[in-house]
């Protein structure tokens, strides 16, 4: 089992290394529109023939960060298959800003060939993939400009820059907690240059890169020192007053570089943090007018801050107005509507709005079947919920890449279309954050139920031998155990378990 959990572990670190180290240097590009604006790329893949039977029936989808994601949720949009040309996919990607990076996944089972394209609104995109004999980069790039193939050398530094999730010792040398002021001290004065100096030393670490390891840096470890304590040390630590964050000033906060901050060490991660800790005393946008709010946030970062940007404020007004959608579950106001309306000059507004929409989409509507506060048996659940009928139940979470990753994959295939008769049964756990649940739900067509991993849902571990997530279990119209499994298999497979347990005729 644990070595199983790892295995899930390790693949999720890997693949957000992947996205992350794929951003690009906007310098070489010209940032003359740089803005937050929702537009549109055509893009098309074409796979070399020598790929054709590796990668027969692969899904081929980008992955690109939004502006106000949080970690790990990254955008996945599928390109379909062009008909009549074998290997070749096309389709519409949704950006959210005029110039940003993206990661073309070509995906055979887990089998994948990936490219890192800059990402211009108004400029389309051939990518042709072709093997070459290069251990260190088999694959070439046809069919695009030079400028747009990004190098992933450039954000190896990235690997440096240790997150507290991945450190098991105390930081400060000794075993008791030293105070804020020491610990403080020696993140900033300690931590942070061995981490520079640990990253130099594999490569040239570019204007951007070291920026944006500052702002991973201050999100993962200085404005989480409560956090932080409660972790290595196990008691409640003093927040510190927000003059000791001196590290804060050494960021570059200008349009380029918020733009491109790459995707474990998103945007919004870092703006937050100045919105969740009291010591800031940035209060909530509510119903506020917006440029009088911005004035009063400036006045407290500036204690820190010397020039905060116009951009920087527009943002973190922008996720002030998310945290009260996704945190405290509350619907935009009228005022605040209109204060958006007539405020914002690019589409930060338009964001916003549309997270309104997703919130009010299940807003007083009962998302799952919650038994989080009872024991549950699986199969005595689904026989008497759905009698007569296979079921497929997907254990998954809001926080799990690879699952949403499969769910949209299938998604794709419309087989709850193609297979009525099947109960799709989507279980997630008290790990999952409402505001994840609010956001996926109502997009993941099935039934879905949420239990206590501990408690009400210990048997789904004990039982069926759950190791990790996704989860699946497949079960006939009897409601016997046709397949198990941890991970998802890929389509072809999942699909011809399908077959087994429904009564549908293709």
């Amino acid at each position: 089992m644990k070595n199983n959990m790892l295995s899930v572990l390790i693949l999720t670190i890997v693949i957000s290394m992947l996205f992350s180290v794929s951003c690009f240097c906007m310098n070489d590009y010209g940032i003359e529109n740089l803005r937050v604006k929702i537009g549109e790329i055509e893009l098309t893949v074409e796979l070399d023939s020598a790929y054709l039977n590796d990668f027969a029936n692969a899904s081929v989808y980008v992955v690109l960060p939004q502006v106000f994601s949080n970690f790990g949720d990254d955008d996945v949009q599928y390109l379909k298959k062009v008909e009549g040309k074998p290997g070749s996919y096309a389709g519409k990607i949704r950006t959210d800003v005029t110039s940003k990076f993206g990661v073309v996944v070509v995906d055979k089972n887990g089998y994948l060939l990936t490219a890192r394209l800059a990402l211009r609104q108004g400029k389309p995109l051939n990518l042709k993939m072709s093997p070459k004999n290069d251990p260190e980069l088999p694959i070439e790039y046809k069919g695009v400009d030079e400028e747009d193939i990004v190098d992933i050398n450039d954000g190896k530094p990235f690997l440096y820059t240790n997150h507290p999730m991945y450190q098991t010792t105390p930081l400060v040398p000794g075993t008791e907690y030293p105070g804020w002021n020491a610990l403080v001290d020696y993140q900033q004065n300690t931590l942070w240059p061995s981490m520079v100096e640990a990253a130099s030393k594999s490569c040239d670490i570019k204007p951007w890169v070291l920026n944006s390891m500052k702002m991973l840096f201050s999100s993962g470890w200085l404005l989480q020192h409560k956090e932080t304590v409660k972790k290595f040390y196990k008691v409640e630590g003093e927040e510190p007053p927000v003059e000791a964050y001196t590290f804060l000033n050494e960021i570059d906060y200008s349009d380029i570089m918020l733009m491109q901050t790459p995707s474990y060490n998103m945007l919004r991660s870092f703006l937050n943090r100045f919105l969740a800790l009291e010591s800031f005393g940035i209060p909530a946008i509510g119903d506020t007018d917006i440029e009088e709010w911005r004035e009063k946030a400036e006045v407290q970062l500036k204690k820190v801050i010397d020039k905060p940007t116009p951009l920087m404020l527009d943002l973190l007004s922008g996720v002030s107005y998310i945290r009260q959608l996704e945190l405290d579950g509350k619907p935009l106001t009228e005022v605040q509507k209109r204060n958006i309306a007539a405020y914002y000059k690019d589409d930060i507004g338009k964001l916003v709005l549309e997270a309104d929409s997703v919130l009010r989409a299940s807003y007083g509507r009962e998302l799952y079947d919650d038994k989080t506060s009872e024991r549950i048996n699986l199969e005595e659940y689904i026989a008497e919920r759905f009698p007569g009928k296979p079921v497929v139940v997907d254990c998954w979470e809001s926080w799990c890449g690879p699952c949403l990753k499969a769910i949209f994959e299938l998604r794709e295939r419309k087989l709850h279309e193609k297979y009525p008769d099947v109960v799709f049964l989507y279980v997630c756990s008290t790990s999952s954050e409402e505001r994840g649940l609010r956001k996926y739900i109502p997009e993941i067509k099935g039934e879905h139920l949420k239990i206590d991993r501990e408690t009400t849902g210990a048997d789904m571990y004990d039982i069926y031998g759950r190791e990790g997530s996704p989860f699946y279990i497949f079960f006939d119209r009897d409601h016997k155990v046709v397949d198990k499994m941890t991970g998802f298999p890929g389509v072809e497979h999942y699909e011809s378990l399908l077959k087994q347990i429904s009564s549908t005729v293709d």
